[in-house]
């Protein structure tokens, strides 16, 4: 038989286990898309973040339109692209927040003697128009094409910004992953990629200038290097509770902050 004492403990112990199962629990984010962002931006982001409100960001990678997908089919809460929407997309109620920019630069292998080519030499390449590095005061080789993923923002970037909207050139090697483009030139002694300036580390290759201009954050701010692509939080519709907070918070001088160690704020000039 329960002595009296057993009884309190376990109705204590009882009580106890109700009141916990009513706490309410804990808000999730969840976000998927551009690689930037994800690597150089919403970790940082999600921890102050999480500091700050107790709120968490399950985050995941993707690349821009898996992210933008996902999004439409309720996976997830907030997606991260490396285009501006397309006026489709924001028919079907998708709303984008403008974070800043990003530096798209010129990558081939450290033993090419080119070191730069202007955005008309470019477009020939991509286009294949240009299909041997002589054409360009280089040597007499043929030129091999690495190109990010088929969705990714980057491949949009080159063919908006390179290409003016054509299609790329048939023949192209395609990375398996947009920050491992850099891995296939430095394999690749004839190799030319467009790569984020943010995920060019590997020092078998280098980033060269476009017009006689260096691709650096200075020259973004100062309108003198062209070659630079939007950085997007979407959402659908438009946020509300921790999800605008977040968004603001990603707005404010403190994400900002965080934004401007790989990429180019919004309002450059702001601590």
């Amino acid at each position: 038989m329960l002595r009296s004492k057993d009884i309190h403990c376990l109705l204590m112990l009882i009580t106890f286990l109700l009141s916990a199962n009513q706490l309410p629990a804990e808000e999730i984010l969840r976000y998927a898309g551009a690689t930037t962002l994800q690597r150089y931006f919403m970790p940082e982001a999600a921890r102050i973040f999480y500091e700050q409100t107790g709120v968490r960001i399950k985050i995941e990678g993707g690349n821009t339109n898996p992210g933008i997908n996902a999004l439409q089919q309720g996976r997830i809460d907030l997606a991260g692209a490396g285009r501006h929407l397309t006026e489709a997309e924001k028919a079907e109620g998708l709303v984008e927040h403008f974070l800043g920019w990003d530096v798209l630069t010129i990558v081939v292998n450290r033993e090419n003697p080119v070191k730069n080519l202007s955005r008309s030499q470019l477009q020939g390449i991509y286009s294949g128009q240009i299909t041997n590095w002589k054409e360009v005061g280089g040597p007499d080789q043929p030129i091999i094409i690495v190109t990010s993923p088929k969705g990714s923002g980057m491949r949009a970037a080159v063919q908006e910004l390179i290409l003016d909207g054509q299609e790329y050139r048939n023949i192209e090697v395609i990375a398996a992953i947009v920050a491992e483009a850099d891995q296939q030139v430095s394999l690749l002694p004839t190799a030319i990629t467009a790569l984020s300036l943010s995920m060019v580390d590997n020092p078998n290759v280098k980033t060269i200038e476009v017009d006689g201009i260096q691709p650096t954050s200075e020259n973004i701010v100062k309108t003198k290097y062209s070659l630079a692509k939007p950085l997007v939080l979407v959402t659908q519709a438009a946020p509300a509770g921790n999800l605008k907070r977040f968004i603001d918070f990603s707005l404010s001088s403190r994400g900002q902050n965080i934004l401007k160690k790989h990429f180019v704020p919004r309002h450059p000039s702001q601590d």
